[in-house]
């Protein structure tokens, strides 16, 4: 096994080895990412105890959705400033920080005595999970050399895949054993063993701060964040006035503006905004958020799809996208390994040809398509999509320097989210809520005499275009995946402001 000290020579590091080997470091911060992640999802299956437990009336189910957008805004927002700070204060020191706030807010969700409380928690508990992944891929490429860490660095995007498609399972199973509040106590013994090894693995210089944190250009991006949020999702029964929405995101717009305007001018800004000149770090970034977009399409057509054509239950529709999820995390391992064999650029190329030809074949699925149509389907859309997490990570991590490493993997996490909050508004606006208009007119032009079959064709029509514009943002993702870097991870480390690193 490579010894620590060897396998960091020659990366201005902070981090030494104290005893044990990088796979046993790997393994421990792959423990922290797939545990501090799991509670993303493992609420989607327990919602149900969660309301009925609360005693929350029909008239509020709405406000339950907040459990979710709840932890979703939490987890949006900490992610760049955890990672800012992890790359001031070390990225080890943040990590086991960021666990300790999981747990402290796993325990305040178990004792919510009510949804506000709830809410509040949930957000606490996700400042915590969402600084967890981009501080650990920070911690990887500190203690890997440039050809180790596509594997790595896929192999921790595809832990976090896995525990994404574990959570609603894991919840559904001990929901009947333990209740919803047992679930979230769990967090502290599944946490513990880690925030014991990870000091005894490795250490941080003492002392070493690398910067500055830009207070002021946090609370313009926080606030520009939580806005955005805020305007892109709502209750979809229950929709508020336009204009608010609109408010919002006007709110959202100016926040980002601001934001930018002061980063240029700071000298230690929260993030590097000038990064985005460099075209293989912008392609990156532009490149996930249309990845995230596209991955929400097929999250949340599959299971709707399945209820509504093929009338299958809640139970078939989660299974029919398992075969999605399964194959995501196998392409992120994947995806590594090609990294290191034919370059990050080909590697994406084939990710994504792999995946629009899902989309396709999803396209063109009869009305009750096979199960070996919605494996090789599905299967290539999960795999594709996982072979893409390795280069487009790795392209951001060599773009910059050692101290804003933990910085950058949050942004892009920000990025590949904000791409899923938009597909999921796009989605629910000019895609599938479509549907309700186009079937009222029908409904008006011809009556009683609306056939089952109609209804069904334009459901059909209705989810086949969502496919295509899947594609289509994937197809774009394709030409942009041009501009990422050609290398093996033999990339030299730039920065915009300091030029080459190594």
């Amino acid at each position: 096994m490579t010894d620590f000290a060897a396998s960091a020579a020659g990366h201005h590091s902070h981090t030494q080895s104290r005893r044990g080997s990088v796979n046993l470091l790997l393994v421990v911060i792959g423990l922290g990412v797939f545990v501090g992640t799991f509670d993303q999802t493992v609420v989607v299956t327990i919602l149900p105890n969660m309301i009925s437990d609360l005693k929350l009336p029909v008239s509020r189910f709405g406000e339950a959705t907040w459990i979710v957008n709840g932890y979703l805004l939490g987890y949006t927002v900490a992610m760049p400033i955890v990672g800012r700070l992890a790359d001031v204060f070390g990225h080890v020191r943040l990590y086991l920080i960021s666990l300790a706030i999981f747990i402290v807010g796993s325990a305040a969700v178990a004792l919510a005595p009510n949804l506000g409380f709830l809410v509040v928690a949930r957000a606490f508990q996700a400042i915590g999970g969402g600084g967890v992944l981009p501080v650990a891929m920070a911690i990887a490429a500190d203690v890997l050399s440039a050809e180790q860490r596509p594997l790595a660095l896929g192999a921790l995007a595809a832990t976090n895949n896995a525990s994404s498609l574990l959570g609603p399972l894991w919840g559904a199973a001990l929901v009947g054993a333990i209740g919803w509040r047992g679930i979230f106590w769990l967090n502290i013994p599944l946490i513990l063993p880690v925030l014991i090894a990870l000091p005894w693995l490795v250490r941080e210089a003492e002392g070493a701060r690398r910067g500055a944190v830009d207070w002021p250009g946090g609370l313009l991006l926080t606030l520009g964040l939580t806005a955005a949020t805020i305007a892109l999702t709502d209750d979809g029964a229950n929709p508020r006035p336009l204009a608010i929405s609109l408010a919002f995101g006007a709110a959202a717009l100016v926040s980002f503006l601001l934001f930018i305007r002061r980063e240029l001018r700071c000298g230690e800004p929260m993030i590097q905004v000038r990064a985005f000149r460099k075209p293989h770090f912008s392609a990156a970034m532009l490149m996930y958020f249309l990845i995230g977009g596209a991955l929400i399409t097929a999250l949340v057509d599959i299971p709707l799809m399945t209820d509504t054509i093929l009338h299958g239950s809640a139970l078939q529709g989660g299974l029919n996208l398992m075969r999605l999820l399964l194959l995501l995390p196998i392409g992120g391992v994947a995806g590594g390994l090609l990294c290191t064999r034919i370059g990050y650029r080909p590697t994406a190329i084939l990710g994504l040809v792999a995946a629009i030809g899902g989309f396709v074949l999803m396209r063109s699925w009869p009305l009750a398509p096979s199960s070996g149509q919605l494996w090789l389907a599905l299967g290539l859309t999960g795999f594709g999509l996982g072979l893409c997490d390795a280069p487009i990570v790795s392209t951001v991590i060599d773009s910059v320097r050692s101290s804003e490493r933990a910085t950058a993997s949050a942004l892009l996490l920000v990025v590949w989210t904000s791409g899923m909050i938009t597909g999921l508004a796009l989605l629910g606006t000019q895609g599938l809520g479509s549907f309700s208009s186009q079937a009222a007119q029908l409904f008006r032009e011809q009556g009683v005499n609306l056939s089952q079959q109609t209804l069904v064709a334009l459901e059909r029509q209705t989810f086949n275009a969502t496919f295509v514009a899947a594609a289509l943002a994937l197809a774009a993702a394709l030409l942009i995946a041009v501009l990422l870097a050609p290398g093996r991870g033999r990339g030299l480390h730039w920065s915009p402001l300091s030029g080459m690193e190594e």
